[in-house]
């Protein structure tokens, strides 16, 4: 058994929806082989039916048949379906719409279609049921059942049957499901005969039977034929019901006599029959329209049978049982029809009877009964029709147009294109996108074809006309709108959301349980609930229509509002009912219990969990009701406390002592129109519902009271703005916040302003509340720099300083001045920037902002600005500030900081500073020309100094690695020159060899013939001065042949040597004597030996000014350097040369010195000897002669 309905005693509300039935379908056409037949005009009107699935919440499907086409739909509250609808055209053959049935079995759905020809058992997969899984928490798509289904599995021959009933007329049919999952048709020809046709489960074997309603009774039921005899020759069936019972197949069948016969199939007769009109119709006359059997079967089979009949139709419940042993109609209720229009549809769910009736064109009404009290219970529906506006209307086709276009009533396409034909039956109108513009064209034609009765000048006809058509063109769409939503049929989903689904001529919508206030509105009048508060409901809904429509704009003030609810809702005290309801009871009791009620409980909302219930609703077409409905249930408490509010004030005005009452309905009032205006904008509610799936609850309306509660704005709007927020809505935030406390999203509100661009509003805000904490004051500071007002922020904290200067500790003073200074910064606000510094009595925070204040302006390229302050006491903290910053960064980057440095040393004269500084950034340097600029300009510097302060001490630097030749220590002016000498002669390798040290260079200038800037960097850097002039001897030897004389030409114009003459060689050669010459210590020898040695090696004759040098400083060093290499001639040569010299001056010490090389000259005469050399017997003898006059000079100084 279904589970009994919670809400029964509750009213009904119907639900519009946006249009979720596409006009795409799937088309499938059968030809059915049996002869096609025509029905009578009324089966040619559309009928339907459904079927809610049993073990799948909230799952649908439904049907809608208009002659010889089947329409097959299905839905989910839970999840999207694709390919979910299907039409299939029956060629010629009408659907019989009252034998279509639905069941399910453990693997399939079974779909039953009897047509005027022929039957089908249609056979779909079995939809999946999601259990409580992690896997699934987020799948809202599936595929809908017919989303296989096609033309193949619709011809299988086990599928159908067709028959021959051409001259018979077949106009009624049932069908069901056996016990062995056989179809069953029953089909009702106008012969009165009954086809019996059974499809067999797996093969569809058909079985075909005919039972004429003339078979003979059985004598063992020949006691109830005496009724037989009042009864009129060959009734008309009106309706029929099959069933399994037992081991048989029962049919019941209603006829126009209001018969109601039971007919075994196994016997091929009717066992039972009962004269429902004797029993009971107080009028032996038929209605207008026919008879209705509706069959519910769960746990138990009951037949619901309405009597049509002229004065008062009659409901009757039946349940076929077997009382001792003999087959009985057990009736469980019935009851009189409280409308005598025309029955639509009726459906028997659990303990309640819904009925449809037709109230006229295009209209209906739904009622519903409790069958275990026999109470009737109205279903308020859908009434939107055209209102008149009550004022003069500036701009009215514009008006009507918000009204189609922005308003929650929902017109679809087909609703605006058939408007459309009525004012353009153009041919482009199945083709329209833009229908605003389409309807807009449309009545300006009309109004200018209505114009040419006019004067063209006569504005205020023009006007008339406009607002005349545009109210046409908006009723045309609400007929259209009110024709589509005829209802046909009702679908009981059960639990757990306990809606109806209403099919409908060519849509659908729902049947939703009213809320505790909605019920109370929409059942005050009900004299079975006359209480107080009935009683007080009764006076406030005197004039019923609700005007939330004049409140749709967003931007009112709070006094703009409550003038226009006392305008809208006004009550006359003068009208005797309300007079005598406030003179005759204290009403403030009811009043508060009112109020209570309307108060939302946001608390309730607190422990949201992850439930299987979390997974309900969540589609969009469930989203899409539980929008609509929050926004129905929300308007109508807005309503109610509209109303409430200038009842309370009439009576507070009248007899006094009710002002409370008066705010507080007031505040329910700001409150609900806030939500009203959130909901009416159905999207946008939409997509916050969607967005918190752990709002859903076991029923529908505790998910509705779920929402009232969750975006509930009067004692926390929070959740509420920060959507709204995510949204961009920051319009509505404003309009919130001028009715309702905003201290707890007040953040949020200002957040809104900044984002909206009005940051003034934002400031004022925080402004006004003088009390607000000084957190939350550098917390509203944050928000302002996060959104780039910067202004605003040093505006804010400029007044915090001024209201909190006393009252706040050091500490947050020195935090406000950290934030205002910097926000200074970023507004480039650099004088205000650094008065903000100074204010800083906190040291550590002064130098943090400084570091920040100086790099800042350094990185904006404000370098003049940051000059022009004077730092006064923290000179030294910004220069070692601009030097840690520039040691940090790459060569590149360092440079701007570096410069900087060296302004402010400039600017305050420290020449010592800036000598380091430049050799720092020699030391850094990327080229070599740059490092002999740095040099030049530390050495510049150094210069400047005293001499007993022109040094300055290196460190160890960071950007320096252990292998950099670079050594802490004294620095002077000499190591500058040298270091600048150094960086000059790396030019003249490669500009990137800057860390190449005076060895290498020394060497590859060499490679270069550099030898003139070689021998002055060997100089400076007391290196060997003989090898770069051994080089150049090699380089002097080797100019034998024109080509490398030629190349001498090169590398003496490198050495800067005047080129004037023709000879290179000779040249050369020069160079090298005015190299020694210039490089010889005086009255030394050294480089002149190096220089001879070189040349001896090579075997090469000695210049003469070599020669002439060694006689002239060190003979015995040349001898010794010829003997050496051999030379015996040119030693004994040299040696007579000097005997003779000195034989001839008389003077011992001018040739030889204070020491005669005795040794020498003895070693090359053995040599001479040796070699058996003539010259050596002449050396030998003029040695011996030397000898003796040296002797004896030296014995005669010695007597004297």
């Amino acid at each position: 058994m279904d589970i009994d309905n919670p809400y029964m005693d509750t009213i009904y509300r119907q639900v519009v929806t946006e249009q979720f039935q596409s006009n795409e379908w799937r088309e499938i056409l059968i030809n059915p082989e049996g002869a096609s037949t025509t029905l009578r005009d009324e089966s040619t009107l559309p009928r339907s039916g459904g079927h809610c699935f049993k073990d799948i919440p909230n799952r649908f499907i439904f049907w809608r048949v208009l002659y010889d086409k089947l329409e097959l739909v299905e839905h989910s509250l839970d999840m999207n379906l694709t390919e979910n609808q299907v039409r299939i055209h029956f060629r010629d053959s009408p659907v019989l719409e009252s034998g279509i049935s639905v069941y399910e079995t453990s693997e399939s759905v079974v779909l039953l279609v009897p047509t005027a020809c022929s039957c089908h058992r249609l056979t779909f997969p079995r939809p999946n049921h999601l259990e409580n899984d992690n896997e699934n928490d987020n799948v809202l798509l599936d595929s809908s059942i017919f989303s296989n289904f096609n033309i193949p599995s619709i011809d299988d021959p086990a599928t159908f049957y067709s028959y021959n009933a051409e001259l018979s007329h077949p106009y009624s049919a049932a069908s069901c499901l056996d016990q062995k999952h056989d179809a069953i048709f029953i089909i009702a020809l106008q012969n009165n005969v009954m086809l019996y046709i059974r499809m067999e489960y797996i093969s569809g074997l058909p079985t075909l039977k005919e039972i004429c309603q003339e078979s003979v009774v059985p004598r063992m039921l020949s006691n109830i034929t005496k009724v037989f005899s009042t009864h009129i020759e060959n009734p008309v069936i009106n309706s029929l019901a099959v069933h399994p019972f037992q081991q048989d197949i029962y049919v019941y069948s209603l006829d126009d006599t209001c018969e109601l016969k039971v007919w075994s199939i196994d016997k091929s007769v009717y066992i039972n029959i009962t004269d429902m009109k004797k029993i009971y119709a107080t009028s032996t006359e038929n209605g207008s329209r026919p008879h209705i059997i509706h069959k519910c079967f769960d746990d138990q089979l009951l037949l619901t049978i309405y009597l049509s009949l002229s004065e008062s139709s009659t409901f009757v419940v039946f349940e076929p049982c077997i009382d001792h042993g003999m087959f009985k109609l057990q009736q469980k209720f019935y009851v009189r029809s409280p409308v005598k229009s025309r029955l639509v549809d009726m459906s028997l769910y659990g303990n309640e009877i819904w009925c449809i009736w037709k109230t006229g064109k295009d209209t209906a009404c739904v009622k519903s009964v409790n069958i275990r009290n026999g109470e009737w219970k109205n279903c308020s529906l859908d009434t939107t029709a055209f209102e008149q506006p009550t004022q003069y209307l500036s701009n009215s086709k514009q008006t009507y147009l918000d009204k189609i276009f922005s308003s929650s009533t929902y017109f679809t396409d087909d609703d605006l294109k058939n408007a459309i034909a009525v004012y353009d039956t153009s041919d482009g109108i199945e083709f329209v996108t833009d229908y605003r513009t389409k309807i807009s064209n449309a009545i300006d034609t009309k109004v200018a074809q209505e114009m040419d009765k006019y004067d063209s000048s006569d504005i205020e006809s023009q006007m008339q006309l406009i607002e005349q058509y545009s109210a046409s063109f908006y009723k045309s769409c609400l007929d259209y709108r009110r024709k589509r939503l005829a209802p046909l049929g009702l679908i009981w989903l059960g639990s757990p959301s306990f809606l109806l689904v209403v099919v409908t001529n060519s849509s659908f919508c729902f049947l939703r349980p009213s809320d505790k206030v909605e019920n109370k509105i929409l059942s005050f009048k009900n004299p079975n609930n006359e209480n107080k508060l009935n009683n007080l409901l009764n006076v406030l809904m005197l004039e019923p229509t609700n005007k939330f429509n004049l409140f749709s704009g967003i931007k009112m003030s709070q006094n703009s509002f409550l003038e226009l609810v006392r305008k809208s809702y006004m009550f006359n005290s003068n009208d005797p009912i309300i007079s005598l309801f406030l003179n005759g009871c204290n009403f403030l009791d009811t009043a508060r219990i009112l109020i209570n009620m309307l108060h939302a409980n946001p608390d309730t909302n607190e422990d949201m969990q992850d439930t299987q219930h979390s997974r309900h609703f969540r589609s969009r077409l469930g989203t899409s009701v539980v929008s609509h409905s929050f926004h129905q249930v929300v308007v109508t408490r807005f309503d109610l406390c509209c109303r409430l509010f200038t009842f309370m004030e009439l009576s507070f005005k009248s007899y006094g002592q009710t002002k409370e009452y008066v705010v507080d309905a007031s505040n329910l009032a700001y409150s609900y129109w806030i939500q009203a205006l959130f909901s009416h904008d159905i999207k946008l509610c939409e997509k916050m519902i969607s967005s918190n799936a752990l709002l859903a609850k076991e029923s529908f309306m505790d998910y509705i009271d779920g929402l009232l509660n969750y975006t509930w704005p009067l004692i926390d709007a929070s959740i509420l703005v920060e959507f709204l927020l995510q949204e961009r809505q920051y319009s509505f935030i404003q309009q919130m916040a001028q009715l309702l406390d905003y201290n707890k999203w007040e953040e949020t509100l200002i957040i809104s302003y900044m984002l909206n661009n009005d940051p003034d509003k934002a400031l004022k805000i925080l402004k006004s509340d003088i009390k607000k904490n000084t957190d939350n004051f550098l917390k509203a500071i944050t928000v302002f720099e996060k959104y780039n007002y910067y202004e605003h922020a040093v505006k804010l904290g400029n007044y915090v300083l001024r209201i909190s200067k006393y009252a706040v500790d050091k500490n947050m003073i020195s935090m406000l001045h950290s934030n205002i200074f910097l926000n200074n910064l970023k507004l480039k606000e650099y004088k205000s920037a650094y008065n903000n510094i100074l204010c800083l009595e906190d040291q550590d925070r002064k130098l943090n902002c400084l570091h920040t204040f100086v790099l800042t302006l350094l990185e904006n390229d404000e370098k003049e600005k940051l000059l022009s302050f004077n730092f006064y006491g923290l000179q030294s903290s910004v220069e070692d500030i601009v030097l840690k910053k520039a040691r940090s960064l790459s060569n590149v980057d360092a440079n701007p900081f570096y410069m900087f440095l060296c302004s402010i040393h400039d600017k305050y004269s420290k020449y010592k500073k800036l000598s380091m500084t430049f050799y720092e950034l020699y030391l850094r340097a990327d080229t070599c020309l740059a490092q002999e600029q740095y040099l030049r300009l530390s050495l510049l510097y150094l210069e400047l100094l005293s001499p007993n302060d022109a040094w300055f001490v290196t460190v160890s630097l960071p950007f320096l690695s252990e292998t950099d030749d670079v050594h802490s220590g004294l620095i002077e002016i000499d190591h500058l020159k040298k270091l600048c000498w150094l960086a000059r002669a790396r030019q003249e390798i490669e500009e990137s060899t800057t860390n190449m040290d005076v060895q290498s260079v020394t060497s590859v200038l060499l490679m270069k013939h550099k030898y003139k800037n070689v021998m002055r960097l060997s100089k400076m850097w007391n290196l060997s001065l003989y090898q770069p002039l051994r080089e150049l001897v090699k380089t002097c030897l080797s100019l034998t042949d024109s080509e490398e004389c030629d190349k001498a030409w090169i590398w003496l114009a490198d050495n800067e040597v005047s080129v004037d003459g023709i000879d290179s060689k000779k040249i050369a050669w020069h160079f090298l004597e005015t190299l020694v010459v210039q490089y010889e210590e005086k009255g030394k020898t050294l480089i002149h030996y190096h220089v001879a040695d070189e040349l001896l090696r090579h075997k090469s004759f000695l210049p003469s000014w070599i020669i002439k040098t060694f006689k002239e400083r060190n003979v015995g060093e040349l001898l010794q350097l010829y003997l050496s290499y051999g030379e015996l001639i040119n030693c004994a040569d040299l040696i007579l040369e000097l005997f003779e010299q000195e034989m001839s001056s008389g003077d011992t010490v001018r040739i030889f010195g204070n020491t005669i090389p005795v040794d020498i000259i003895e070693c090359v005469i053995v040599n001479l000897k040796h070699n058996k050399l003539q010259v050596g017997d002449e050396v030998l003898n003029k040695y011996k002669i030397f000898y003796n006059t040296i002797v004896a000079q030296e014995n005669a100084k010695t007597i004297k």
